[in-house]
């Protein structure tokens, strides 16, 4: 049996939510830096849809989405678990909001990098601009100075790693929250962050 393998590039909150929870597992793992663009067809070999993350399991096998990958892991490692039950509900609203802004994050930042300015759909950009201001509207007064359910869980991995892309990629959204961007400083300097920093 091999061992696990992480494809994709750590600028990415999806790569990195699945890169912090392997830390924070103690899963030793490999990481293949392949971009969803500039490696697209390689990428295709290990994900049919050269999406990241991926991962690739000890029996060869991969697991292509960043929510079935955690699960996963979970579920190896129920002892350092990412959601603990007490605090499950909470937890799952945060994470399925800052999902929600990684995700329109990603996609504004395709539109506006990847697709020539006269082709740019301004009305859905507008829409995606509305939607990250709402949800880090939403996610503000729920972050804390540090883990916001007493120990590290998805919630923080995802409210983090998406807060970084944000803060990197959409500046314009980053100065009127700093409960956000407290939260983002305490797990940045906690190990598992600090072990897979962003961009690299």
């Amino acid at each position: 049996m091999g061992g696990l393998i992480l494809w994709g590039l750590m600028d990415s909150p999806f790569v990195r939510r699945v890169a912090v929870a392997l830390r924070h597992h103690g899963i030793a793992f490999e990481r293949r830096g392949l971009s969803v663009f500039a490696d697209f067809e390689s990428l295709r070999l290990t994900n049919p849809l050269g999406q990241a993350p991926a991962l690739t399991v000890h029996d060869g096998g991969v697991l292509t989405n960043t929510h079935a990958i955690l699960d996963w892991l979970d579920a190896e490692s129920p002892e350092t678990t990412l959601v603990p039950a007490a605090h499950r509900l909470g937890v799952l609203r945060v994470e399925a909001m800052a999902n929600a802004l990684a995700d329109k994050s990603v996609a504004l930042n395709w539109e506006t990098i990847h697709r020539p300015a006269d082709l740019h759909w301004e009305e859905g950009m507008e829409r995606a601009r509305i939607q990250i201001s709402a949800a880090m509207d939403w996610l503000e007064p729920r972050a804390t100075p540090g883990p916001m359910f007493g120990g590290l869980t998805r919630a923080d991995l995802a409210l983090a790693c998406a807060a970084r892309f944000v803060k990197e990629k959409h500046p314009a959204h980053w100065g009127t929250h700093p409960n956000i961007a407290t939260h983002l400083e305490a797990c940045e300097s906690m190990p598992p962050f600090a072990a897979e920093p962003y961009g690299t």
